[in-house]
């Protein structure tokens, strides 16, 4: 793949020309104003963790030695055979032992998506799919989350700080989602790409399973793309964990109604893997998160975003108020769906609430952090399944 970095948001591949009917240089033309739409919204995002515009600070991370094994309160970043990144080079994931045996939380980290020639190669709006990860990278993209308190071991600020800790990585463009390899033509591409996101996914679990034998819940994170693999990888944590527990937040990822022909096209450039009992999803991917909650009444699915999120509107093509009335909707379905689903909205145009995770209030000044944690406690809203 090209050496450029310059997919600069979390939110997922965002491409805004809509492409269906269109042939020849008129396709072409659509393909490019979207391009430029694209570019237009990366110059004004947040940025997330594992993007940088500069060096960041960074957290202490060993590299794993068998030796050693891993050191309770510590990063480990351990390199996973098999496991490799949208370009063929190898990754790892990072982990940290905690004192509490029967919690594990799961982190998946965001950085964009790409599907295409065009996403792939000229504008590479996916994180991380041109290098080889390392643990320095794994180092300066956890950094964010600890402070925010998602992966902080200090005392009253994470309910979770006791759990142990498993950060995914996210380098194949794929919502961490792809099982396929696939060679798109022309464009600046150098080689195939490797959308092998499930496939790392699986890897990492079977790790995580050695290092932790004793888990009795398990709580899947992530923000933007991670917040949609949280959902797509959702039942294979059940599967790895059968006598457990699993509960899901996913940050800044709504499910709205995507464009048929984009859906289309993840699903065949990445060998997308849908939830086993999703019906309907394959035609409709807004159903994902009810099917999700009416398939694991025992388990807790909470959403978290933005009013007018500027990276997912363009993730979708759609406008500002194109976006209003499909969050509106959403929220609707949460409210009106099964009791273990759970929606906090915030009120602006920013991208990933998580990271202000002790600060940001929703609307009638709801905290968030209050919401993070009755997730975690399975506590009920007073208000009912919307925040």
């Amino acid at each position: 793949m090209a050496g450029r970095h310059s997919g600069e948001c979390a939110g997922g591949g965002r491409s805004t020309d809509k492409g269906g009917g269109m042939k020849g240089s008129q396709a072409m033309r659509g393909r490019w104003w979207g391009a430029l739409l694209i570019l237009i919204a990366l110059g004004g995002c947040v940025l997330p963790p594992g993007l940088r515009r500069s060096n960041n600070p960074q957290v202490e991370v060993e590299l794993w030695r068998p030796e050693a094994g891993l050191v309770p309160g510590r990063w480990t970043y351990v390199e996973v055979e098999g496991a490799r990144c949208a370009n063929g080079s190898a990754v790892g994931a990072g982990f940290s032992a905690g004192g509490q045996q029967g919690d594990l939380v799961v982190y998946f980290n965001g950085g964009g998506a790409c599907w295409d020639a065009l996403s792939c190669g000229i504008l590479e709006t996916a994180a991380n799919t041109d290098r080889r990860y390392s643990h320095e990278q794994l180092a300066r993209e956890v950094y964010p989350l600890e402070k925010a308190g998602l992966l902080s071991r200090e005392e009253g600020t994470n309910p979770l700080r006791d759990a142990h800790f498993l950060f995914v990585p996210y380098c194949t463009g794929d919502l961490h989602a792809g099982a396929n390899t696939i060679t798109y033509p022309g464009l600046g591409l150098e080689g195939p790409v490797h959308h092998q996101g499930r496939r790392n996914v699986e890897l990492f679990v079977e790790r995580a399973r050695t290092f932790f034998p004793h888990v009795e819940r398990v709580w899947l994170m992530g923000v933007s793309a991670g917040g949609y693999a949280v959902t797509l990888n959702f039942e294979l944590f059940k599967e790895a964990f059968p006598h457990a527990e699993v509960h899901a937040f996913a940050d800044a990822s709504p499910w709205l109604t995507l464009e048929e022909e984009r859906w289309a096209s993840w699903r065949a450039s990445w060998a997308m893997t849908l939830p086993a009992q999703c019906q309907g999803c394959l035609e409709n991917s807004q159903l994902i998160p009810t099917r999700l909650a009416e398939t694991y009444p025992g388990s807790r699915f909470a959403l978290s975003v933005f009013s007018h999120d500027a990276v997912i509107s363009t993730y979708f093509g759609a406008s500002p108020a194109t976006f209003n009335t499909l969050l509106e909707a959403l929220v609707l379905r949460y409210q009106e769906g099964p009791p273990n689903m759970r929606v906090f909205v915030a009120e602006g145009g920013d991208h990933e609430t998580l990271l202000q995770l002790r600060t940001l209030r929703g609307v009638e000044e709801r905290r968030l952090e209050d919401f993070f944690l009755r997730w975690v406690q399975g506590e009920e809203s007073e208000d009912g399944p919307g925040e």
